[in-house]
């Protein structure tokens, strides 16, 4: 076990990085329409991690990676060992109804880039829309040619977009279904042929703890994570014969700037980020305010690992014991 300065050097890292969204940072590109790779050069990596190494040889897909949740993830795979291919939006104003934050750009997708690298391991940067089927198969096929396989997808992008549900126009309600679930099923439908072909994977993806109970003034983005979970359970029922495990994880707060937003503060009726943690910290069970986007990757690398074989159709919550509260 890592010690507590270990920790939160690693977390200090990740934060200095540029990491943000409470697990999501759309995949979605500069061309909506189409997948850009931008292969590495070559040497630009360390040497190739020790096989013993629990995802050594492995080759992960992250989308939301340049920053949050995302970014943290890509990171704690490529130091188990795997080689990453970051797939995010790059364009901070990819979806049009977003306004109380902004999206991740370029400059953070490089940056989560070199961090990955820094672990001695492969990076693969694809500025991608999640909401485009077609560039998401481009996607897959990119990461195969580059990176030589496909063996993990973490479906991590994902928005919010705050309303009443009463005064929620449709167009709010499409962009997040858009992203946060059918982003989803098309990362899946990306990487499953692949994954079928080769009788065996890892799928991830994540959800909330919006997606395990109501949460008023974003029913849209609660809506998705709900729907988020039946699909990965229903999925792992029709992949286990493949070897496939399908599996969500359920956050909690997680510090980052989609949660420290003015739409999210605004929901939850609190004017400062202390008044903020004082909601968080009431709801959860543990003494702890919000997570460090860190903490969700470490369980998510969990169910990447031989030891998670057997588990699937699960949701994993990382929620501080709030989700102590969930009454199933």
């Amino acid at each position: 076990m890592k010690s507590k300065k270990v920790n939160q050097t690693r977390r200090n890292l990740i934060k200095n990085a540029a990491l943000a969204v409470a697990g999501v940072g759309v995949g979605a590109g500069l061309s909506p329409k189409k997948a850009e790779a931008q292969p590495q050069k070559p040497g630009t990596a360390k040497s190739p991690a020790p096989s013993s190494l629990p995802l050594s040889g492995k080759v992960a897909l992250v989308t939301g990676a340049a920053r949050g949740i995302g970014l943290a993830t890509a990171v704690e795979l490529a130091r188990q060992g795997a080689d990453i291919a970051l797939l995010d939006i790059a364009q901070p104003q990819g979806v049009r109804n977003i306004h109380s934050y902004r999206l991740a750009n370029r400059t953070e997708l490089e940056k989560a880039v070199r961090l990955v690298q820094a672990e001695g391991r492969r990076a693969l940067p694809i500025v991608a829309d999640v909401r485009d089927l077609a560039a998401m198969k481009q996607a897959a096929e990119t990461t195969l040619r580059e990176l030589g396989g496909l063996d993990i997808l973490v479906a991590n992008a994902g928005i919010a977009i705050w309303s009443p549900f009463d005064e929620m126009t449709s167009q709010q309600w499409s962009d997040v279904i858009d992203v946060n679930l059918t982003g989803v099923a098309n990362s899946m439908w990306a990487v499953i042929p692949h994954m079928q072909k080769q009788k065996r994977g890892r799928i991830i993806a994540v959800s909330s703890i919006g997606g395990r109970m109501g949460v008023a003034g974003v029913a849209n983005y609660s809506a998705t994570k709900w729907g988020v979970i039946g699909l990965v359970k229903s999925v792992a029922l029709e992949l286990g014969q493949d070897n496939i495990t399908v599996n969500a994880v359920a956050p909690g707060a997680v510090n980052t700037p989609l949660y420290r937003s003015e739409g999210q503060r605004r929901s939850t009726s609190a004017n400062t980020a202390q008044d903020q943690d004082k909601v968080a910290l009431a709801y959860h069970a543990l003494p702890i305010p919000a997570l460090e986007p860190t903490d969700v990757a470490t369980a998510i690398a969990f169910l990447t690992k031989d030891d998670a074989q057997y588990i699937s159709g699960a949701v994993l919550d990382v929620a501080a014991g709030g989700n102590a509260r969930y009454t199933a």
